[in-house]
């Protein structure tokens, strides 16, 4: 917003010099050659423009937070260690064939697809847009969800009504301020021209953090703790449920399940990230532990 605040002053600034330099009144036969001048200095203002808006707000990674340089999207170290997820993926839960350990498992949702593997910097970057008001790494994240979406989904014939995002409990969300899948379910949303429905899927039961359970415990933990506002918003309709981490899956199978026994025809899933066996171990060895 700060950033957005920046731009429209100097626009406004350059716009008012501009009138300054190219003012006062001009004869037809020159009109032509001063407006000329006047888009290619448009084109040098607005490149100052966005150099002292640069200078005075940067642009961050948004898996570290570090300073980016002009073309970046994220850093090189981040670079480094980020993994996407390519074909061929399992049809399920969404990890590489090679590291899928599903088995076909017993899940309400039709299917996952994640675009990042949680690596160490994917963590960082989960983590900063979770525990670090950072809700601006959503937009990165966002949109490579939607970019897995029209691949695996939209590209093969999948047709979605609607996004809804995994719910917090409404007291979690007040101690943090924003509930980081609602964000990044509307940059999906927004990415794939489909509506967002907010607030239709409820937390209405605090519970422990996911993260802090071993795997056998988490769908008993999180077991009964949805509920659906007004079912008649998704009645019939084909659900794309977004989070940003998927680790055993009980989270997303809970919320498929209140979904389609509310009235949803079908649920597809979408997270930003997912574990699989090996990066796990990594980052269990580096003192993080994934999970929800």
């Amino acid at each position: 917003m700060e950033y957005r605040a920046s731009v429209f002053m100097l626009n406004h600034a350059l716009m008012s010099a501009r009138c300054v330099i190219h003012g006062g009144c001009v004869s037809r036969k020159n009109a032509f050659e001063q407006n000329e001048r006047s888009f290619d200095s448009m084109g040098m203002l607005e490149r100052i423009k966005e150099r002292v808006a640069e200078a005075v707000y940067p642009r961050r990674c948004p898996l570290c937070g570090s300073t980016l340089n002009r073309n970046e999207r994220i850093c090189s170290k981040c670079s480094r260690d980020v993994r996407f997820i390519n074909r061929p993926v399992c049809r399920l839960c969404g990890r590489p064939l090679y590291t899928c350990s599903c088995r076909k498992g017993d899940y309400a949702f039709i299917r996952n697809v994640s675009p990042l593997v949680y690596t160490k910097s994917a963590k960082k970057g989960i983590h900063r847009m979770k525990f670090s008001d950072s809700p601006y790494s959503c937009v990165y994240f966002g949109k490579l969800m939607a970019n897995s979406v029209r691949l695996e989904y939209l590209d093969s014939g999948v047709r979605i009504d609607c996004v809804i995002g995994v719910p917090m409990h409404k007291d979690e969300v007040m101690v943090r301020g924003y509930n980081q899948a609602i964000l990044l379910a509307r940059t999906v949303a927004d990415e794939i021209g489909v509506p967002l429905l907010n607030r239709i899927l409820i937390k209405t039961t605090r519970t422990h953090p996911q993260h802090t359970l071993p795997f056998s415990e988490r769908r008993k933990n999180i077991s009964g703790v949805f509920a659906v506002s007004a079912p008649e918003m998704i009645r019939g309709k084909t659900v794309l449920l977004c989070d940003d981490v998927a680790t055993s899956g009980s989270t997303l199978n809970e919320c498929a399940r209140t979904l389609l026994n509310a009235g949803a025809k079908a649920v597809f899933c979408v997270t930003a990230t997912i574990s699989i066996a090996s990066e796990m171990q990594a980052i269990k060895a580096a003192g993080f532990e994934s999970g929800w």
